[in-house]
């Protein structure tokens, strides 16, 4: 398994970011996450990764920061991913209650975001890149990320090269 999508609060697993990364011929699971919190997201997707083994993990808005919390869950059970691309995550989010795991990079990590982005704070994306040595790349879009997919589905396939 190439990628483990992680889709945001208000959309579904298979989306646009879904549909480009799967075009771009690379394997692609995407749990349904909707209408979970996001203590019951980590837990899904963490379970996704030692389930499905993904190299890398892929989290858009809200699924940002659940990708991210999952895949340090996971790799505290001896469960590493390869690689994490977060598109305009909600990094400003707390943990959920009862998640104690401090935040890092559980691999190297790239983060795609906006600064015109009105949804997600791209503050945030700075602050964490600047604090724990993710790559932040800032484009001209909005939060969706509409015309970033190239650029998603580019970092994607260049986490997966060994």
């Amino acid at each position: 398994m190439d990628v483990l999508f992680c889709h945001g609060l208000e959309s579904a697993p298979h989306g646009a970011k879904y549909h480009a990364l799967a075009d771009a011929g690379l394997q692609v699971i995407a749990p349904d996450c909707r209408e979970k919190d996001l203590g019951e997201r980590v837990k899904l997707l963490a379970a996704a990764i030692a389930e499905h083994q993904p190299r890398i993990v892929v989290g858009s808005s809200y699924g940002g920061i659940a990708g991210l919390l999952a895949s340090l869950v996971a790799r505290e059970q001896g469960h590493a991913i390869e690689g994490l691309l977060m598109c305009a995550p909600a990094l400003a989010l707390p943990n959920p209650d009862g998640l104690d795991v401090a935040r890092a990079c559980p691999a190297p990590t790239v983060i795609i975001h906006a600064p015109a982005d009105a949804v997600c704070p791209f503050s945030a994306s700075e602050a964490f890149a600047t604090e724990h040595g993710a790559q932040l790349i800032s484009v001209e879009d909005d939060h969706r990320l509409s015309a970033s997919l190239p650029r998603i589905v580019d970092e994607a396939k260049r986490l997966l090269q060994p």
